[in-house]
Order: C-alpha cells, then sequence, then structure tokens
C-alpha cells in the first residue's frame, strides 16, 4: 500500500511565467528618449506651429510644396520638427515591432532600439547617395522640392500615428491591432506622398522620367527596407 500511494513532486514552476507576470520596467534607452523627446517638443513648439498651417496645403496640393519651401524660415523650421520626430518614430517602430526582422528577436531591447536607429540613418544616407547621383544635368528647384517632400510627410506622419497610438492605447487595445493601425496609416500618408512628389517632378519631367525617379528614390530604398525585414 505504501508504494501505492508514494508522495508525488511538483513538476510545474511556483512563480509566474513573463506572459503571466506582465511586461518589465521601461528600458533605460527608451526612458532616456521619451524624456528627451518631450523636451525638445516644449523647446520647439513654436517651431511646430510655424509648420502647421503649410503642412495640410503639402497634404492637398503638390503646390503646396513650392510656398513652403519659398520660406526660408519655414523651411528650417520644418526641418527641426523633422528630426525632432525621429525619436518618437524610433520609439514607436521599436515598442510595437512594426520593423521585426528575425535577427534582432533575440536581442535586448536598449540594444534592439539601437540598432534600429542605425538601420533607419543606413536608410536615410542610402535615399540622400540615391538622390544625390541621380541628380539631372540641368538642376531645377523642383528635384531638391520633391526631395524635401519628405520632411513634410514624415512630420504629417508623425501627427496622425502618434495621437492615435495614444488614442488606442488609454482604450487598452492590443499592440497587434495597434500595430497593424499604424502600419494603415502609415501606407495611406506614404501613397499619397508618392503622389504629391511624382506631381513635383511631372512639373519638369516626362511621365517615363518620373516613373525611373520614382522606383529609383523610392521603391528601390523602400523595397530593401522591407525586404530586410523580411527575409533577415
Amino acid at each position: 500500500m505504501d508504494g501505492a500511494f508514494r508522495a508525488g513532486k511538483l513538476l510545474l514552476p511556483t512563480e509566474p511565467s513573463a506572459a503571466v507576470a506582465g511586461p518589465g520596467p521601461t528600458p533605460v534607452v527608451a526612458t532616456v528618449l521619451i524624456i528627451l523627446s518631450v523636451l525638445l517638443g516644449l523647446l520647439f513648439l513654436r517651431n511646430f506651429l510655424n509648420v502647421f498651417p503649410y503642412l495640410l496645403d503639402n497634404f492637398t496640393r503638390a503646390r503646396g510644396s513650392a510656398a513652403l519651401e519659398g520660406s526660408v524660415r519655414v523651411s528650417r523650421d520644418r526641418n527641426i520638427v523633422a528630426l525632432i520626430l525621429i525619436i518618437p518614430f524610433i520609439l514607436l517602430v521599436n515598442r510595437y515591432r512594426i520593423y521585426d526582422p528575425a535577427f534582432l528577436s533575440s536581442r535586448p531591447d536598449d540594444i534592439r532600439m539601437l540598432i534600429i536607429a542605425g538601420i533607419f540613418l543606413c536608410y536615410l544616407l542610402l535615399r540622400y547617395f540615391l538622390w544625390f547621383i541621380l541628380q539631372p544635368h540641368r538642376y531645377s528647384d523642383n528635384y531638391p522640392m520633391a526631395r524635401k517632400a519628405a520632411y513634410t510627410f514624415f512630420i504629417m506622419a508623425g501627427l496622425v500615428v502618434l495621437p492615435t497610438v495614444g488614442i488606442l492605447a488609454l482604450a487598452g487595445v492590443n499592440d497587434w491591432t495597434v500595430k497593424t493601425v499604424i502600419l494603415a496609416e502609415t501606407a495611406f500618408i506614404y501613397l499619397v506622398y508618392l503622389i504629391r512628389k511624382s506631381q513635383i517632378l511631372s512639373m519638369v519631367c516626362g511621365p517615363l522620367q518620373v516613373f525611373l525617379y520614382l522606383c529609383a528614390l523610392e521603391v528601390l530604398p523602400t523595397g530593401l527596407l522591407v525586404a530586410s525585414a523580411l527575409f533577415l
């Protein structure tokens, strides 16, 4: 009888798993970037307010870019605001795994964020390199205007995505849904950006040249970025 009813062993863990225990503390790098982002936003609030009236004009018509670039002050403020928004952009990409290649899955969160920042920098450098080597011999103001339109639409993406994420987070929406909404909003704004850029280029280029410029300056770098997320 004693052999039939031996004392059993508890094989299950006695502490809750990481998934049950909930998310850990905010990483150090993310905390520093959040504080820095808030401080920069407050410090350069006037620059943003100066640019804001031009954003809708750029979104609704291609010639809005000419009005913005025609003002040295507004153009400078636009560039400053775009630089500031890079920080919350990287935070969102890391937090909701917008850019999520397999080789980053095992990295600590701080290291992951630094790698994402480095990849984003490489993406920007590639875009600038392609713009530099493909600029036409007969230089026109429309060519740099088309390039700088990316800064304006990047700001517009931030103005749409950041409030959306804040509202969804307060509503308790799960991360996968938030990620899907971010991708949908970004894709829509990027599509409008491509249309406006093609319209700016079409003022000085033929349809075939516009198509080739879009393939080289937009489709190629963005396609490489997407491919790295899918296959690396």
